[in-house]
């Protein structure tokens, strides 16, 4: 492996993507949801680490519905790779800013009325009619008008000629950890939107489910859903309705090996000491690459962290370096070059991203949306 992506690649760290699994996923979840309900397939902070461009274009060949993305920038950065699809941007962007929306044919969440008659302004100044979904707070106390306050600021909205009201949404703060709190919010949401039916305002869009609320809430499809995590492979709890394949492989490879006797200190701040004569390689895989420092405290633990290589795991030991972890192959000799799976899969050996998580006490959306941009990605057929 010297050329990626016509790249020389001298450091032995890479990522994998396998599209068979993420085309796997994206069927699962169109089949679970039937027809009638849309797909925003959320590709926002590079597709959750997985890649922006190559991810859309691959999901575009599918005829997915919409993209959700986390900036304006990711938006243009779609338009400009040919992506002639839906899509939506799902945060609050500055007022100053409304016009890039009209310049580029992109849907914005409305969260302001501020900002809504900027967005109106370019839209009339372009000739054009600018397509938003408007953002409403259920539960989640982060974006969007409270609901129960929404009304007034709706009611404004759709006096703006050259706006239309195409979609409404919310979101979930605990789908995968509190079903009461989430049966109310859709069931909130649900009245909000016959209540404004019944003033003769109506949304081409509704959506609430995010990957949690797909899976394990029908009621809160609507007729729209905003899957992210499971569209790349990972589950937001243990049990699932339908099967996802884990999407991402992060490998490296072995630099140095060395024999060492008992009571040798390993990395910094000598946490870690052999307690009898080991085998002991450095791997080219740091926190710098997004592999996680705080794997260096889980060390200790009853499931500490680990690597494969070969078919056999083996534990990561002492503190996590910017570039580099070091693993113990006790009687093992593992020679320089030999490949390591951080995440992946080979035979029957697997680590999930969900296990690194829980092994640096974090979420799995944390662990692949960090890993940096700059190891080359590898996209598989």
């Amino acid at each position: 492996m010297n050329k990626i992506n016509n790249i020389k690649i001298i450091r032995p760290l890479w990522i994998e993507i396998d599209f068979k699994a993420l085309v796997h996923n994206y069927r699962a979840i169109r089949r679970f949801v039937g027809k009638d309900v849309k797909i925003i397939a959320t590709v926002k902070q590079s597709a959750y680490g997985h890649g922006l461009v190559q991810v859309a274009k691959r999901l575009s060949k599918e005829g997915v519905d919409y993209f959700g993305v986390g900036s304006m920038e990711e938006a243009v950065i779609l338009r400009q790779a040919g992506l002639s699809e839906r899509i939506l941007v799902l945060t609050a962007v500055l007022d100053k800013f409304a016009h890039e929306f009209v310049e580029s044919s992109v849907t914005a969440a409305v969260v302001s009325l501020s900002f809504a008659k900027k967005l109106d302004a370019a839209a009339k100044k372009a000739g054009k009619i600018a397509s938003v979904h408007v953002k409403v707070d259920t539960g989640m106390g982060r974006l969007g008008v409270y609901y129960k306050q929404a009304h007034q600021f709706i009611k404004a909205l759709a006096k703006l000629k050259n706006i239309k009201l195409e979609g409404i949404f919310t979101h979930f703060p605990s789908a995968d950890c509190d079903r009461k709190y989430t049966l109310i919010q859709t069931e909130k949401f649900n009245e909000f939107i016959e209540e404004l039916k019944a003033e003769g305002i109506n949304f081409q869009y509704h959506h609430c489910a995010n990957s949690a609320g797909t899976m394990y809430y029908p009621k809160a499809h609507f007729n729209m859903v905003r899957p992210g995590l499971i569209l790349y492979g990972m589950k937001p709890l243990p049990k699932v309705p339908f099967t996802v394949k884990p999407v991402l492989s992060l490998k490296s490879r072995v630099v140095f090996s060395k024999h060492v006797p008992e009571g040798v200190s390993v990395s910094y701040g000598r946490t870690h000491f052999t307690r009898k004569p080991t085998n002991i390689v450095t791997v080219a895989a740091g926190y710098a690459d997004g592999y996680p420092w705080a794997l260096s405290k889980a060390q200790n633990d009853k499931n500490p962290p680990r690597v494969i290589i070969g078919n056999k795991f083996y534990k990561v030991v002492g503190r996590v370096c910017m570039d580099h972890i070091m693993v113990d192959t006790g009687n093992d000799k593992i020679k320089p070059a030999a490949e390591v799976i951080l995440i992946g899969k080979k035979g029957k050996s697997e680590i999930t991203a969900q296990e690194v998580a829980d092994w640096a006490r974090t979420i799995p959306y944390e662990i692949t949306s960090r890993l940096s941009l700059k190891t080359p990605r590898i996209y598989k057929s």
